[in-house]
């Protein structure tokens, strides 16, 4: 599905969750999966997500060779989280923009992600 294609996020970044049962509540991205498109998000602090509850048999993991529920953090569809505004703390777009950099004597341009709001970099 999107193997190859660019995000809009990245792990570790601070988003904005704006559907589903978590709607309107910011989170932190711990991993991203791009085959399925879907980013593992954990709550901000004072933000409490819903947790994902899984049955798992006994001895089919190692972590839990007792088995029973456990609760796991939820995954959410890349296209429902909008990346924070470093300055103002608010659900921005991004674009990509070319920036110059001088690396070793070289001048070279590379892509920098920029708050369409605030024109600053999230990175």
């Amino acid at each position: 599905m999107l193997k190859h294609k660019k995000l809009h996020i990245k792990v570790g970044d601070k988003v904005y969750i704006s559907t589903g049962v978590s709607k309107g509540k910011k989170a932190e991205v711990i991993s991203i999966n791009r085959k399925n498109a879907r980013a593992t998000v954990r709550g901000l602090e004072g933000e409490n997500l819903n947790m994902i509850k899984k049955h798992v048999k006994p001895n089919s993991d190692k972590e839990f060779p007792e088995g029973g529920i456990i609760e796991k953090d939820p995954t959410i569809h890349i296209s429902n989280l909008m990346v924070l505004d470093p300055s103002t703390n608010e659900p921005t777009k991004t674009k990509i923009v070319r920036k110059e950099v001088t690396i070793s004597g070289k001048t070279k341009t590379i892509p920098v992600r920029v708050s369409k709001k605030t024109e600053q970099e999230i990175d």
